[in-house]
């Protein structure tokens, strides 16, 4: 896909490091300063203008963008761009909001709207109540998609994932789909054997992820 983000600070730059391996990313950012660590440390596209004008819009090619992201922490300022990103007809417009006030001025123009607070909390109560597992993206049927990382001297290392899925302990409505290497390689071969560092990515229903935090809290 192709992504414009406009702004550059500590959200937008964890979003643009999630994006740029695995979509095309151009940022728009008025701070100079800010452009230059960015485009020192990333292999994104960076444009040093003002993204709420048109021309900067035009140069990060609005027109072929698939999704608009507004990471700027000013709210009006997000909602311009957004209004403008609409206009162009991109078809997925989304912006972070700082004050909740903003929410429903969001939906008028048919963009999504994300609190920042809400970012925050969650990623907050994710990390206390699930602290062996990530989450990294939700799908269908409440189910979501997990990372877990293996743990040294793990007595899961060793063993193959269809293995430890075949524990009487494991949690059974949860399944193995591939294996991520140290060198971030992924790898679907199931009969592998884990080794120390290796990562594990799992699907299974929301509401059950307590027990596959339970599991890997003692492995």
């Amino acid at each position: 896909m192709y992504v414009v983000v406009a702004g550059i600070n500590i959200l937008s730059r964890k979003i643009i490091k999630k994006l740029e391996g695995t979509h095309d990313v151009v940022v728009v950012e008025e701070n100079e300063d800010k452009c230059k660590r960015l485009y020192s440390s990333s292999g994104a596209t960076v444009i040093n203008k003002n993204p709420s004008t048109l021309t900067a819009l035009e140069d990060a090619g609005i027109t072929q963008a698939d999704v608009l992201i507004a990471a700027q922490k000013d709210d009006n300022e997000n909602m311009v761009v957004c209004s403008l990103a609409k206009k162009y007809g991109v078809p997925k417009v989304i912006s972070r909001v700082e004050d909740d006030e903003y929410l429903d001025a969001f939906e008028i123009i048919d963009a999504e709207a994300i609190g920042h607070t809400d970012i925050l909390v969650e990623e907050f109560l994710a990390a206390v109540e699930h602290p062996y597992i990530l989450k990294i993206a939700n799908l269908p049927n409440n189910r979501e998609i997990l990372r877990v990382k293996i743990k040294r001297n793990s007595p899961l290392i060793g063993k193959t994932p269809k293995e430890v899925r075949r524990e009487k302990n494991f949690p059974e409505k949860f399944q193995v789909s591939s294996i991520i290497k140290p060198e971030e390689t992924v790898t679907n071969d199931l009969e592998q054997q884990i080794k120390q560092d290796d990562q594990l990515l799992m699907i299974g229903p929301q509401k059950h992820k307590e027990d596959l935090n339970n599991y890997f809290r003692h492995q």
